[in-house]
């Protein structure tokens, strides 16, 4: 395993990481015994760095961590999140004391190493459900986070960027008082690094990642494998309405190319790309099972995309995957 620096926050992180989403069975079905064998593995593997959340499966993630780590000595890095309602924005301390309570008694902890706001950000409050403004984020949120600090709750604290309004983010960014940042990137969206492509419509994530790298942030890459759509198939139903998946799903149909030499999986080639940013210090797919974690593992070994096999994905994007 290889291992990086956390932004400013000085952890010392697997590029590979652990996502929790696959465990809290978000993407497809497991079982607690198979989630605690898999963490047992990425520990074993080296993996050090654990991204959960209390929305995985209403606390079955950080329940499943919390059995896996029950007894071993390996030093891990954990982050969870709190996500607020709309109602909890009228006492926002008493709201992430609570959610934090129940999420380190599952976790078996006294404390985390980072906590997420994992909140959608638009310019007004409620623009989209449960969503925070900039002034929610700066102030109460804030200075919520900032006792979780101050009772030793948690080391560091950072946003989620996923589905957000970028000018919205980019002013809670610029701010400078978080220390990491869950980045949206993948073989089918690179807008968190750079800008979209001219007249291609993408999620638009405002080069999050970059304006990350200004205030040393920690990065955290996200969605690696676009919600399955970058694996062998997706492994449970599509929802009626989502669009993103699907489209998302006919994109990946086209990237067979990239399955040469050392890279034989599409799982695979999601994964090397994400190592081949040098801006994304851990990557943290949604694993569930030890066959997922084994592979996703030991991309680490697997040399970078080669560069015709890049052009032609480059044209492919700017192009919007289009036939």
């Amino acid at each position: 395993m290889e291992y990086t620096t956390l932004g400013r926050t000085g952890l010392s992180v697997s590029r590979v990481g652990f996502g929790g989403g696959g465990i809290g069975e978000v993407w497809g079905s497991t079982t607690q015994n198979e989630a605690v064998r898999a963490v047992h593995r990425a520990l074993d593997l080296g993996i050090n760095c654990f991204d959960v959340s209390p929305a995985y499966g209403n606390g079955k993630a950080e329940e499943a961590l919390g059995l896996a780590l029950e007894g071993r000595t390996e030093d891990v890095i954990i982050a969870t999140k709190v996500r607020l309602a709309a109602g909890d924005m009228n006492d926002v301390t008493g709201a992430i004391q609570r959610s934090m309570e129940t999420s380190l008694r599952l976790l078996k902890r006294d404390s985390v190493d980072v906590l997420h706001v994992h909140n959608r950000f638009t310019p007004k409050r409620g623009d989209l459900p449960n969503s925070l403004s900039s002034d929610d984020v700066a102030g109460p949120v804030l200075d919520a986070y900032r006792a979780m600090q101050k009772s030793g709750k948690t080391r560091f604290i950072g946003l989620s960027a996923m589905d957000h309004d970028v000018p919205t983010l980019n002013r809670i960014m610029e701010g400078g008082d978080w220390d990491t940042i869950l980045a949206y990137y993948n073989l089918l969206n690179w807008t968190a690094q750079e800008t979209p492509p001219p007249g291609v419509d993408l999620y638009n994530n405002g080069q999050n990642i970059q304006l990350a790298k200004k205030h040393n942030m920690g990065v955290i890459g996200i969605r690696s494998h676009a919600a399955g759509a970058l694996s062998a198939g997706v492994d449970r139903p599509i929802p009626a309405g989502d669009d993103l998946l699907r489209k998302d799903v006919a994109s990946a149909a086209k990237l067979g190319f990239l399955l040469d030499g050392e890279i034989e999986t599409l799982s695979q080639a999601a994964m090397v790309f994400c190592l081949m940013n040098p801006n994304i210090h851990t990557t943290v797919p949604g694993v569930k099972n030890q066959a997922e974690i084994e592979e996703i593992a030991g991309c680490i070994d697997l040399g970078p995309i080669p560069s015709a096999n890049m052009i032609q994905l480059l044209r492919l994007y700017s192009d919007g995957f289009k036939d």
